[in-house]
Parts: C-alpha cells; sequence; structure tokens
C-alpha cells in the first residue's frame, strides 16, 4: 500500500496508467482550485494498492473539501485472510495556509477509538514540525524500551513551548502546528515513528528535501502497545 498526500486530484478521478496496471485508489480530495480544469483541486488523501493483494478496504471520509474543509482526514480499514485484526489508518493533509487547525487536531484525536488490540496508524503531512521532543507520555521506565528519535532540529523548526499563549490567529505556524501534534499524541499515547529506527550514523530522515530546504513535516504515528510491531 501506498499512501499519498497533496495529490491534487478529485476523490473520484482514477487514472488509466495507475488502473491498467493493476492498482486502486481510494481518495478523498481538498476544495477546487478556482478556475481551474476538471478534476484539479486542494491538498488531498489517497491510498493506492495493488488489485491482486487481495485486501478488502473500506473507506471512512472524516473531513475533506465536500464539506467545504481545507484539511483532509480519511479513515481506511483493512481485511486480508493473513492477518487475524483489521489493521487502521488515518490519513491526513494539514493545510499551512487555512485556519481551524486547532478544530481540525481535535477531529483528529477523536479518531482514535479502535479495540486496542487493533493497529492504528496515523499518516500523512501534517505541515508541523516537532523537531525532536520526545513524546511527554513516555515514562523514565519506558525510555529504556521505546528508542529515542532523531529529529530535525533547525532553529526554525523547534516546536512551540508547551506553555506558549492559546492560538488566535486564525493562520499559525509550523512550530505551533508541531505543539498542536505533539498535544494529541499525548493525549492518545501515541508515538512518532520518524527517525525512531536511525542509528547515530545514519542521515537525518528527511521528509522533504528541494532545493536548499530540508525538513521533517510528513510524520507517521502509532499507538506505543504497537510499537513492537514495526518492522523496519
Amino acid at each position: 500500500m501506498i499512501i499519498l498526500t497533496e495529490h491534487h486530484l478529485s476523490a473520484t478521478f482514477r487514472p488509466k496508467e495507475l488502473i491498467d496496471s493493476g492498482w486502486n485508489i481510494r481518495a478523498v480530495a481538498g476544495v477546487p482550485k478556482r478556475r481551474s480544469k476538471q478534476h484539479q483541486h486542494r491538498g488531498g488523501v489517497a491510498t493506492l494498492y495493488r488489485n491482486a493483494s487481495n485486501l478488502k478496504i473500506e473507506q471512512h471520509r472524516i473531513t475533506d473539501g465536500s464539506n467545504g474543509s481545507s484539511h483532509q482526514a480519511v479513515s481506511w480499514t483493512i481485511h486480508s485472510p493473513l492477518i487475524a485484526d483489521p489493521i487502521h489508518i488515518t490519513g491526513v493533509y494539514v493545510s499551512p495556509s487555512e485556519g481551524e487547525v486547532e478544530e481540525f487536531f481535535h477531529t483528529l484525536t477523536q479518531q482514535d477509538h479502535y479495540p486496542d488490540r487493533e493497529i492504528h496508524v496515523y499518516a500523512g503531512d501534517f505541515n508541523a514540525h516537532v523537531a525532536a521532543e520526545l513524546e511527554a507520555h513516555i515514562t523514565l521506565q519506558e525510555r529504556s524500551t521505546i528508542p529515542s528519535r532523531v529529529g530535525d532540529c533547525h532553529r526554525r523548526h523547534i516546536p512551540s513551548p508547551p506553555d506558549a499563549p492559546a492560538i488566535t490567529n486564525a493562520r499559525i505556524s509550523s512550530q505551533q502546528r508541531g505543539r498542536l501534534l505533539l498535544r494529541m499524541l499525548n493525549t492518545t499515547s501515541f508515538l512518532i515513528l520518524n527517525g525512531r529506527f536511525e542509528t547515530v550514523d545514519d542521515p537525518i530522515p528527511y521528509s522533504l528535501q528541494r532545493q536548499e530546504e530540508s525538513t521533517i513535516s510528513d510524520y507517521n504515528l502509532i499507538a506505543k502497545q504497537h510499537l513492537s510491531k514495526v518492522v523496519m
């Protein structure tokens, strides 16, 4: 399976090349671009999977452009005869230029409602900076079994302080979005997987590299009790 964010397509668009090569796509879209051609939208989240993989995928739209949201979230429940319990993936796109971000993170937090035995992963573009800050719910005892995390510690990519004033502006910074992400993790007891399995000699696992810009703003998150099931 592949999780794709910011695809800029409509939710119903099916590229012929993709379908002809044996892949399927399930997607939600952002709001349509103004004065644009058909199928051109902002943001968007999709999953791609091979028809031959024998997966049954149920899609539940959480919020997207159909209700006017510039942020998108969708859940996919995956069934397979090879696994005893379904796996749940919540695909995420947080727009860096729109408001109601705090409300959107509250919506994401509410998606942590599956039975504890079932694996649930958040994956997508959060447009947030958290540097290498540890999740506050990790206890001292757990630090011996949960690996520390390699992060992007550029001075411009440090999250806002925990005691930062309440957000009042419609548009907020990536550092403020990082603090909202960390609060969500502490509420749900989820962990960031990015940078958790690198050695001291490995490069920083940037999720975005273009020209002179390198950063981590896309994340994979998993519940703490399921970390041992992650294979790298």
